[in-house]
């Protein structure tokens, strides 16, 4: 586009893309790569965090087979991928995304853990990443198993450790 005779540069107000993974043997293959890397997260934390260490374990205790701490075996991962440099909309995107998914009665939860796979290189070409890119996801989505006030969640929701309060400042 040129005004007054200078190229303007047409901003990209939508910069990210979804991949949807349903496939149950690549979601094997995604589990493949992250769980070694999880897996010695959490023994770290053995020793430097006990308390959050032993709530993992009793998480992994009573977790259904097969027993999935990335994804949790949902029915659908949603990668939510974008350039590095439009950080805050992709960030806003997982965000909406989200809760957007409690108004249609799906359970939705973001995956720390699922965006470490840029070391494989399958991987890498099958989400497409390209130089520039990141993951903002991945958030998996499905259906729950049980009614979110149900004793079940309430009892591995007090497994979690406790929120912070907010801090506010007013001036």
């Amino acid at each position: 586009m040129e005004e007054g005779g200078k190229k303007r540069k047409i901003l990209d107000y939508q910069p990210w893309r979804f991949v949807v993974v349903e496939d149950p043997e690549f979601k094997q293959k995604l589990f493949q790569t992250i769980e070694p890397i999880r897996s010695n997260f959490y023994e770290g934390l053995k020793e430097t965090m006990p308390k959050m260490y032993e709530q993992g374990m009793k998480l992994w205790e009573v977790m259904e087979e097969p027993k999935d701490l990335v994804f949790y075996s949902a029915p659908v991962i949603l990668y939510v991928i974008g350039p590095t440099k439009n950080s805050i909309d992709c960030a806003m995107v997982c965000e909406n995304i989200m809760l957007a998914s409690v108004s249609l009665g799906l359970g939705s939860w973001y995956v720390g853990f699922g965006s470490i796979v840029k070391h494989d290189y399958d991987v890498v070409q099958t989400l497409e990443l390209k130089d520039g890119e990141r993951i903002y996801g991945p958030i998996v989505l499905g259906y729950p198993k049980v009614d979110p006030n149900k004793s079940q969640v309430s009892t591995l929701a007090k497994l979690r450790p406790k929120k912070k309060g907010p801090i506010i400042k007013w001036v």
